[in-house]
């Protein structure tokens, strides 16, 4: 199973595969992200970590990239047995708006960070 993460500095998007597809399940404020994936870790025994690296279209912000990377690094040391990947998505924030926008639904649980999450996943699947 495989869990991606649209990690944020106040709140982090998750989603899981089920059946090879991408679920969007919650979003936690950064301070429970490590405590969550473990929780998801043992819950649905995951075997790959995907995080977003945050490039812009100009590669020009790489404070917030250099936070992900320490991030990615951490997590490596964290679950040593798990795979820790990363991937560039730079428009996955856009697309969840989109799919938001679309769907035309107010009272809805799933949110912009959690759809970012699963668009993550999908995109990852498909290399």
């Amino acid at each position: 199973m495989y869990l991606a993460i649209d990690l944020g500095d106040k709140r982090c998007g998750i989603a899981i595969t089920i059946e090879w597809i991408p679920i969007p399940k919650e979003i936690v404020n950064r301070t429970l992200i490590i405590n969550t994936l473990k929780k998801y870790i043992k819950s649905y025994d995951i075997k790959v970590i995907v995080v977003w690296l945050p490039y812009d279209l100009y590669n020009t912000d790489l404070k917030q990239l250099n936070k992900t990377k320490q991030f990615i690094e951490k997590l490596k040391i964290i679950f040593p047995d798990l795979k820790i990947d990363s991937i560039d998505e730079r428009f996955t924030t856009f697309e969840a708006e989109n799919v938001l926008k679309s769907m035309k639904i107010k009272e809805m649980k799933w949110k912009k960070d959690d759809i970012s999450a699963a668009l993550i996943l999908e995109s990852y699947l498909k290399l």
